[in-house]
């Protein structure tokens, strides 16, 4: 077709004009050992230039990125950069016997890649083994661009506010929380490839690196992870270990360790050295009065099965590169029972231990619960992360994630609604909620109407009980809002009214609640499935076929010692786990638990660990 000369040179200038406005961003990164107390008790934790969690990275669409690691740690270590496509540079993915070999201890690696037209929210963390549990993670945010319509701009009622809600955008705070325990994740880990227990009892949540720790009263601990609420719901299986899969038998002195997670902390923001108080809905729960609420769908958008449903564990996506561990991301939960003193009497299966878990279900040969770490649970009052916000400008951002390692989250805040306006990196379209879901690895970003009273509001975050994934636990992090954010005090919270508090000490939502529908997650902007039929579909059965061994059509996955992006050179590229594909085609792929699996999944799994697109 024929282009007139002033067209071609009109394109050609807008091109160069778009690509001159790509910037290099580049960072620098050490990582290294420290001794941090995020929670109150101190431990060794991985740090980045010192920092739990890692710096925040900030871009604009269409950048260059470059990092630079240097490893002063002990042991290997790699850097993904979760949720990033990496189009045209697989090598830079981060996924050990993969895409790279491991940075060795005292070793470098640089990341360089081109974000192109990817915007939103997105994460970094380490691929190996389990050292992401011990704070090598961080936020990474990429500015969309100017041009791009938002979401939110519908909640505008005028162009004043409009402008506002923009501003706000550019300001969010974002917010990492983990689930964190107190041991080194090596530690933890090489506890459960002897013992077969699954180390899914962590010892406290983190938000951006501060938390603490909170010991459940005993009539928590005695009614179980229903929290002795009628259950007059169809959703609430997962809240009673009824649909249990096949498992070993249970030894009621059971005792557990816990994982190790993280914990990190950002920049602008403080933290405060209020003591917590019991909540209004811990308060209401005493009277055991209330009847058990509905519990949300599962808050991924390509796993939503009905709580009710699944037996399976929420999901450890975050952890699908760790070396030699890649099969170990759907397990059975683990627990303690004993020294808890006043409980006789209680079933087994109800009872939780003092970090509020239920016991673990399977252990090898020769083990139980007598051979793990007793569980205790003793009280902090280290600080809580806390959001400052301008109340005369009525809006706050929040960009959130759990960074978790095994514990699927709930998320509101008190007396406040939020407008989710985008998942995993993406515009959708807004929904407001109050409580929201979120799996392991899921981000959303959310508009706050700050339109009560300035003050302190708790964001309350706890870990939302799924299948033998089962633990009460809570965080906190405080919202201040107030008329001029530099005065702002800080060390004072309002009363909790069982009113403005949305969700129960388990996570699930309280009666009449709106909750995130994930099958509502439009997207705002396109980004929809391929319209033609498949070129190809795959079938992969997914099997538990030990305690600590998970495969794919019978072949476990076993890292190669040369990575799968050198091609054929690669020891692993004619493995049964390498699965070559067409390149540029529409692939459908079926995921399915087998019959004789001893766990179930769910949650997907993570492809890189199992698929290589070949040209």
């Amino acid at each position: 077709m024929f282009m007139p000369s002033g067209l071609i040179v009109l394109a050609a200038s807008l091109v160069w004009f778009e690509q001159s406005n790509a910037a290099l961003r580049t960072y620098n990164f050490t990582i290294h050992s420290g001794l941090r107390a995020p929670d109150g008790v101190s431990r060794e934790v991985y740090l980045i230039n010192g920092q739990q969690p890692g710096p925040l990275i900030e871009i604009d669409e269409g950048d260059d990125l470059e990092v630079f690691v240097r490893n002063n740690l002990q042991v290997e270590t790699t850097i993904h950069w979760h949720g990033l496509l990496q189009r045209g540079t697989p090598q830079m993915d981060g996924v050990p016997g993969v895409t790279q070999y491991p940075i060795p201890p005292g070793g470098n690696f640089t990341y360089k890649f081109s974000v192109g037209n990817e915007y939103g929210f997105y994460w970094y963390h380490s691929h190996f083994r389990a050292y992401y549990d011990d704070a090598i993670r961080g936020a990474l945010m990429i500015r969309p661009s100017p041009s791009r319509s938002r979401p939110f701009e519908s909640l505008a009622s005028s162009s004043a506010e409009k402008d506002v809600l923009l501003q706000a955008e550019r300001e969010a705070t974002s917010v990492l929380l983990t689930d964190w325990t107190h041991s080194l994740s090596d530690t933890i880990y090489s506890q459960y490839f002897e013992t077969g227990a699954f180390p899914s009892c962590v010892d406290s949540l983190l938000a951006n690196g501060y938390g603490r720790v909170q010991c459940l009263p005993d009539y928590i601990l005695q009614a179980g992870t229903g929290l002795g609420l009628d259950s007059t719901s169809n959703d609430t299986a997962s809240m009673t270990m009824s649909g249990m899969p096949k498992r070993m038998a249970m030894d009621e002195s059971n005792m557990a360790m816990g994982t190790s997670m993280q914990a990190m902390s950002m920049g602008d923001a403080s933290a405060s050295t209020m003591t917590a108080k019991p909540s209004a809905a811990e308060s209401t729960i005493s009277s055991l009065m209330m009847t058990m609420p509905t519990m949300s769908l599962m808050s991924s958008m390509s796993s939503i099965s009905s709580i009710s449903s699944m037996s399976g564990m929420s999901g450890m996506s975050g952890m699908s590169g760790m070396a030699g561990m890649s099969s170990m991301s759907s397990m059975s939960s683990m627990s303690s029972m004993s020294g808890m003193s006043g409980m006789s009497g209680m079933s087994g299966m109800s009872q939780l231990s003092p970090r509020g878990c239920t016991p673990p279900m399977m252990f090898r040969p020769g083990f139980n619960s007598s051979s793990l770490p007793p569980d205790t649970c003793t009280n902090t009052t280290s600080a809580l992360f806390t959001i400052l916000s301008n109340h005369t400008q009525g809006w706050l951002a929040l960009n959130l994630v759990n960074a978790a390692s095994v514990s699927k989250l709930s998320v509101s805040l008190d007396a406040h609604s939020m407008f989710v306006y985008a998942a995993d990196g993406l515009f959708v379209d807004v929904q407001k909620v109050k409580v929201l879901h979120m799996s392991v690895g899921q981000r959303y970003s959310v508009m706050i109407r700050l339109d009560q009273k300035p003050g302190n509001y708790y964001l309350r975050f706890a870990s939302y009980p799924v299948g033998d994934m089962q633990q009460v636990v809570e965080g906190l992090a405080i919202v201040s809002s107030s008329m001029n954010p530099m005065n702002a005090n800080t060390s004072a919270i309002l009363d909790d009214d069982p009113a403005s508090v949305w969700m129960l000490r388990n996570g699930s939502a309280k009666t009449n609640v709106s909750e995130l529908d994930p099958t509502l997650l439009q997207p705002f902007d396109g980004n929809t499935p391929p319209s033609r039929t498949a070129d190809l579909t795959k079938f992969f059965a997914i099997n538990q076929t030990e305690i600590v061994t998970w495969v794919v059509d019978r072949s476990p996955y076993s890292e190669p010692s040369t990575p799968l992006v050198y091609g054929n050179s690669s020891d692993g590229w004619q493995a049964n786990t390498t699965i070559h594909m067409p390149f540029n085609s529409t692939i459908d792929i079926v995921m399915k638990v087998a019959n004789d699996s001893m766990d179930t999944v769910g949650y997907p799994y993570p492809l890189p660990s199992i698929l290589q697109l070949a040209a």
